[in-house]
């Protein structure tokens, strides 16, 4: 077998975990916070229709985006940290995908526009729009991964609140200068996500960027991405179809309206998993460069953690939503709150998995999330069949939400099986996991006053918590 030297020192993830988790967790909270002050805007200037051909824009560049990245980002995350494959050779690789991206979607969007047409959509959103969006999310997609992979998270966090700062600037002026409407607002998307590309390729510094191995493409090393990428990217596909199959079946039982109506749910319910995206985020590097002893303990206590704090939050959305939401998006909305409700406990279930996934990504068995989520495709296509023409949105919200729970028990069943441990580790919190609440409290103050904390310094706690504990 073949292997590729690094052709630099690597250097191991450095610094508090929690400290980590804090930097991520407030770059979701400020993202999620800017992004949804555009969704609003967006919501109510284009009305549920629009707002559902925007929905379908998005989740079909984002299905492409998948397909043709070929699971770059988490095969480059892999060989970094395991110390494969160099820097350079990846963001040089990287070129070559979003490029092959461009040649492909403009192949399959001049094949298939003049048969569909532009309401294919809906709102007369071009599918055209798409030659440009897919290889511009591809770029952005796999350089952010690449500062991941480096846990680069400031850098990390500021590539991605360019994105949403951005957009808003850019709905903002339109509201102030013109006529909203759906395309441009899709139009918006493509050039924010092409801002947070620039900003993520200056911090990663174009000088790691070997030209020639652009022109004269290194087949090796695409071969090696590729081959892992695959294996785990074809799960990410499945999972994103998870999420968002339902919209398509949306729009063809109900109507572009039920589209708009549910996205904007589901984009509520997704407040939620701010916190496992952020876990799961810092974990899958270091678990992936940890030792085998350091694994064991964090990966049970970062899911059972996720896992309480997500239904905290779930439980406070649920009580406000009916106050909050039809006051913020307009009587247009009316059927947002029902669907939020029967989405809230498989959101809930979704942010266990997303951490217990990050551990079985991190043991080299990315195949083994891809079964774990075709089990809860097959369960999510069932539901839907059953529950979306009778109970449109709200069978469609419940449906979405027994197919994530359908994910969860699937992966605890895996992490059961590769780790050893009993399931109620990664569910069940714990009096000594308290520790990790004071812990993230002092290290934001610490952070604040500019005085290192005692979780700061440490990378790990010094006696790891046994079984027992």
């Amino acid at each position: 077998m073949l292997e590729l030297e690094p052709e630099h020192p690597f250097e191991a993830p450095q610094g508090s975990f929690l400290g980590h988790v804090n930097i991520v967790m407030f770059t979701y909270v400020l993202d999620g916070g800017l992004s949804f002050a555009s969704g609003v805007l967006i919501a109510r200037a284009v009305h549920a229709d629009g707002r559902g051909a925007f929905s379908l824009f998005i989740i079909s560049a984002a299905i492409l985006q998948m397909i043709l990245g070929i699971g770059f980002g988490n095969a480059a995350l892999y060989f970094i940290n395991k110390r494969e494959l160099a820097l350079r050779e990846i963001m040089s690789a990287a070129h070559v995908v979003t490029i092959g991206s461009l040649v492909i979607t403009a192949a399959l969007v001049a094949a298939i526009a003049p048969w569909a047409g532009d309401r294919v959509l809906g709102d007369n959103v071009s599918p055209w729009l798409l030659i440009a969006a897919v290889p511009v999310i591809v770029y952005a997609g796999a350089l952010r991964i690449l500062l991941q992979a480096l846990s680069r998270f400031v850098a990390m966090g500021v590539a991605t609140i360019v994105q949403p700062v951005v957009m808003l600037a850019l709905v903002i002026a339109d509201y102030a200068l013109g006529d909203p409407s759906p395309s441009r607002m899709v139009a918006f998307w493509i050039v924010s996500n092409g801002a947070a590309a620039l900003v993520s390729l200056s911090m990663l510094g174009v000088a790691n960027i070997d030209l020639s191995q652009i022109i004269k493409p290194r087949w090796v090393v695409l071969k090696k991405l590729a081959r892992f990428g695959v294996q785990g990217e074809t799960g990410n596909i499945l999972q994103l179809m998870n999420y968002r199959l339902d919209q398509y079946l949306i729009r063809g039982f109900v109507s572009l309206a039920g589209v708009g109506i549910y996205a904007v749910s589901v984009s509520m319910t997704e407040a939620v998993w701010m916190i496992a995206n952020a876990v799961a985020i810092v974990l899958q590097p270091r678990l992936t460069s940890a030792a085998d002893d350091e694994v064991r303990w964090m990966a049970p206590v970062a899911a059972r953690n996720t896992l309480f704090i997500a239904t905290c939050a779930a439980g406070a959305l649920a009580v406000v939503a009916p106050v909050l939401l039809p006051t913020i998006f307009g009587d247009g909305y009316d059927g947002v709150v029902p669907a939020l409700w029967l989405l809230l406990p498989g959101t809930v279930a979704l942010t266990g998995s997303k951490v217990l996934t990050s551990y079985i990504f991190s043991q080299g068995r990315p195949l083994v999330n891809t079964m774990i989520t075709t089990a809860s495709l097959v369960v999510t296509l069932i539901a839907l069949i059953a529950l979306v023409p009778p109970f449109g949105v709200n069978g469609a919200a419940a449906a979405s939400s027994m197919a994530y729970a359908a994910h969860f028990a699937a992966a605890l069943y895996a992490y059961r099986r590769i780790s050893g441990q009993p399931v109620f580790e990664a569910i069940v919190p714990r009096p000594s996991d308290a520790r990790l609440y004071t812990d993230a409290f002092r290290d934001v103050i610490a952070r604040i006053s500019r005085r290192p904390s005692a979780s700061a310094v440490a990378t790990t706690p010094a006696t790891p918590p046994g079984p027992g504990s």
